[in-house]
């Protein structure tokens, strides 16, 4: 039998979740005219997320290019100031914070780039690369220079490395001194923005074994922005998946991929390829028509419903509401929410 204390504190649920986003909406104005401008629409690149992301835990956004993802990452991390919404990391509402306040905070937030050869300035040696940060927040000590050493030989660089210049690495390890440079300042959030997507299938398991080893070894909190479902799976534990602006679809991994309930859920995951020829020749792949429709100007209604091959009227007349149809299993389909009304009529 298992003893307990009934004295110990109870834990608050909120202590964890790190990160809160409510209604967050990002909306870069459109101007025309050359000596007088004036705004003349917008481009609604996020318009009304809200979820949270748990102390510890991956969060993987997906979703099609242009959908709204690195946006988010950025909005979030205040790179990009949000139009409407709030951003909270524990208690502190970051879109409130003024700079210098702010600067204070990025300490404990940092982000992975996409592109490991634009993200490292080329007439940096990799040990001022890594000791940037550092320097910055004030926190370059004598030993800095262990300091860097250490932090190269945790991504599995050698050390001897530290006076070298990005040109004279791969791709891989570039990535690697992005990621040791996002970890110099011991952060609790970071936000990795498609950081495997320019590298080769070999390369993209072995950053991302790194990552899952990090984030055990170090206890970090992760949004990982992706547009590939299939390398999601090995890192996440709970994914949502955006268009057009919106979350159409949040759930942990495993259910995500046993019972995805939205339409746009389901083309993406049909998309991945089966590594078993006779399974992946009787299968059929959920083809969408037409392109992915303007940020400027999104349908009425649902924002799937001009590439939905489940559409009806009612998709075409009211959004529909982003709603938990399961535990921790989110989803803004119409179809969705009948099929839920149908059968608790017939219970």
């Amino acid at each position: 039998m298992i003893e307990t204390d009934i004295n110990q504190p109870k834990t608050n649920p909120k202590q964890d979740t790190l990160i809160t986003i409510q209604n967050l909406q990002v909306h870069f104005p459109i101007f025309q005219g050359i000596l007088v401008q004036k705004i003349v629409g917008a481009i609604k690149a996020v318009d009304g997320l809200s979820f949270e992301i748990k102390r510890g835990e991956t969060l993987s956004l997906v979703g099609e290019s242009g959908c709204g993802k690195s946006t988010t990452g950025r909005a979030i991390l205040q790179l990009i100031r949000p139009t409407v919404g709030k951003v909270y990391f524990e208690d502190t509402d970051l879109t409130r914070l003024e700079a210098e306040e702010l600067r204070g905070m990025r300490r404990r937030m940092q982000m992975i780039f996409q592109d490991p050869y634009a993200s490292l300035n080329p007439r940096m040696t990799v040990g001022k690369i890594i000791a940037e940060p550092l320097i910055i927040h004030n926190l370059s000590t004598p030993k800095i220079h262990d300091r860097v050493e250490e932090l190269l030989e945790l991504v599995g660089l050698n050390p001897q490395f530290i006076n070298r210049y990005p040109h004279e690495f791969s791709g891989g390890q570039r990535q690697r001194i992005g990621i040791a440079r996002a970890l110099a300042v011991n952060p609790d959030f970071i936000v990795c923005d498609e950081p495997i997507a320019s590298l080769d299938v070999s390369i993209q398991a072995q950053v991302i074994n790194l990552m899952k080893s990090l984030q055990k070894k170090l206890g970090l909190t992760y949004l990982f922005i992706a547009h590939d479902l299939s390398v999601v799976r090995h890192i996440s534990k709970r994914i949502a998946v955006m268009y057009l602006g919106k979350i159409v679809e949040l759930a942990d991994r495993v259910s995500l991929y046993q019972n995805p309930l939205h339409p746009y859920t389901q083309a993406l995951l049909s998309a991945i390829p089966i590594p078993d020829p006779e399974l992946e020749a009787k299968r059929e792949r959920i083809i969408l028509k037409d392109d992915i429709p303007s940020p400027i100007n999104p349908p009425k209604g649902c924002r799937f419903n001009t590439r939905c091959p489940l559409v009806v009227d009612r998709c075409h007349q009211e959004e529909p509401e982003f709603r938990e149809v399961s535990s921790e299993h989110f989803v803004a389909c119409h179809l969705v929410e009948d099929s839920q009304q149908m059968n608790s009529n017939l219970v």
